[in-house]
């Protein structure tokens, strides 16, 4: 079955702000503020709702939730806390409309070493990482990867959009938005065959400034 995948604004939203709010001062050219928690990646949970339609497999994600509670971060790997990620997903999951579809994480750049649509492409790490979550909830699991970097300037570039990939900028930085869904038979992860997020794909930075 083709996977098809529906990123709501709402839950877009929560993943770019808080990539956004973390992203390290460093690659802006400034030091991180005194007495702040460490910068770096972020990683949450997604949400919504998983059902069959004709010939796909159709994940809706209405929420995203990054977690605030960690047990390390870095500006290029972050470990989460099992205990904090199961009471997120109990929260959540008691509302009968939500169950657990997956997670999500960023991959901060510097302006040189971000390469576009390949900044949000999974490590081995992410695949372990992802396929160990599909284990466990005896699932397999979305993994949407949002790669981001800083430009001194606001571009007015259209938005790229291919069919697991979405790159486009908010204001000052540049962003490439990549869905992926766990095959734990081949301990694996693939891309999805359709990325759908309205917001990522019609609004450009020329709609913004």
């Amino acid at each position: 079955m083709s996977v098809i995948v529906h990123l709501s604004e709402t839950a877009f939203m929560s993943i770019v702000v808080s990539a956004i709010e973390s992203f390290p001062s460093k690659y802006i050219g400034k030091r991180k503020p005194k007495n702040t928690f460490p910068e770096g990646e972020i990683f949450g949970l997604l949400f919504g709702q998983r059902f069959n339609k004709n010939s796909s497999s159709v994940f809706n994600v209405s929420i995203a939730t990054p977690m605030q509670v960690l047990e390390n971060k870095t500006s290029d790997e972050v470990w989460r806390s099992p205990r904090h990620f199961e009471r997120i997903k109990t929260v959540i999951e008691a509302y009968p409309m939500f169950q657990l579809l997956g997670c999500f994480h960023s991959h901060p750049w510097s302006k040189d070493e971000y390469k576009g649509i390949k900044s949000s492409k999974n490590s081995l790490t992410d695949e372990l990482s992802a396929l160990a979550d599909a284990d466990e909830c005896g699932d397999d699991l979305l993994e949407v990867i949002l790669g981001l970097t800083f430009l001194q300037k606001a571009m007015n570039t259209p938005p790229d959009i291919r069919w697991s990939h979405i790159q486009n900028y908010c204001g000052n930085y540049k962003y490439s938005i990549t869905a992926y869904i766990t095959n734990t038979d081949k301990r694996k992860l693939e891309l999805v065959d359709n990325l759908i997020c309205p917001l990522a794909a019609g609004v450009g930075n020329y709609d913004l400034l």
